[in-house]
């Protein structure tokens, strides 16, 4: 789905300004990959880089993944009583979940995740150097969890084919987490930087973050904070463009009626009493897209 012409021109009006994108959401759906996608071609061909595109993106799915099957876990763990953060039985749990979690159909949990305050927001930082890409989540994770974790991300970035990731996970006969380790191989071969790639757990959140740079001179993050340096990625022009740092996409409701995902501004999470009285058997009164409400307004 393209970005709109007025919301490009407002984006482009961003990007002069440095600001960042921020795309909210509770649920890995084809719609929010599809956002990731369009914003990330869009700061991309902003820079003229678009080449790196499909192996940044393969990357990012991957890693959007990992923080949705994290909020899944989660979820699964508080149905059964588990702490999340108990190591106990984790292996046998692991497997549990595996096998009895239903990832086929995404929007089908977003009421059961959003309740539970699970959440799952991209944020887009970029400038000409380069861009990055925050990934966060809400769930908690074990202390072996992130080792194991961590320990993955090592192996994965050392790795010349995906021959070796067989070598160190020979019980994942079907590839289940090979995802990442291709990605990285691919950012490999266009000569991208592995090491870029982190990840953290602070107050509460699990962040992974993704930083690419676009030519040898790229500072990382770390870098510019070991040297006090301002990491906003343009100055600002005034303190009024300042406390508008950031670009918000329009906010993304489900239609009970339809169970479209639609953009909030043919959404009504309340029918006004007018409406519905000219309305003919009007399933439901809120969360109704336009579209729906339309098909049962009398004539």
């Amino acid at each position: 789905m393209e970005i709109e012409l007025a919301k490009k021109e407002r984006l482009i009006r961003g990007m002069e300004l440095g600001k960042k994108i921020v795309l909210h959401g509770v649920v890995l759906s084809q719609y929010y990959k599809s956002n990731v996608e369009n914003y990330l071609r869009f700061c991309l061909e902003y820079y003229r880089k678009t080449d790196i595109l499909p192996p940044s993106l393969s990357l990012i799915y991957s890693l959007l993944e990992m923080a949705f099957k994290e909020n899944c876990r989660n979820s699964y763990y508080l149905e059964k009583g588990w702490d999340p953060l108990s190591s106990e039985s984790l292996t046998e749990r692991e497997a549990e979940f595996e096998t009895n979690w239903d990832f086929s159909n995404p929007l089908k949990l977003r009421d059961r995740l959003k309740e539970e305050g699970s959440i799952l927001r991209t944020t887009i930082y970029h400038s000409g150097s380069g861009v990055s890409l925050e990934i966060a989540n809400l769930a908690p994770i074990t202390s072996e969890a992130e080792e194991a974790l961590t320990e993955y991300l090592s192996r994965a970035k050392s790795y010349r084919d995906l021959s070796e990731y067989y070598e160190d996970y020979p019980f994942d006969e079907e590839g289940r987490e090979i995802g990442i380790a291709l990605a990285i191989l691919q950012f490999k071969e266009i000569g991208l930087d592995p090491n870029l790639l982190r990840f953290d757990t602070a107050e509460g959140e699990h962040v992974f973050r993704l930083e690419i740079g676009f030519d040898g001179e790229y500072l990382s993050l770390r870098t510019k904070l070991e040297n006090d340096e301002d990491i906003r990625p343009f100055r600002f022009h005034s303190q009024a463009e300042k406390d508008g740092e950031t670009i918000s996409p329009w906010k993304i409701s489900v239609c009970k009626i339809c169970g479209r995902s639609v953009d909030d501004r043919i959404f009504f999470h309340t029918v006004p009493p007018d409406v519905v009285a000219k309305a003919k058997d009007l399933p439901f009164t809120e969360d109704v897209c336009a579209w729906c409400l339309s098909g049962y307004l009398k004539l």
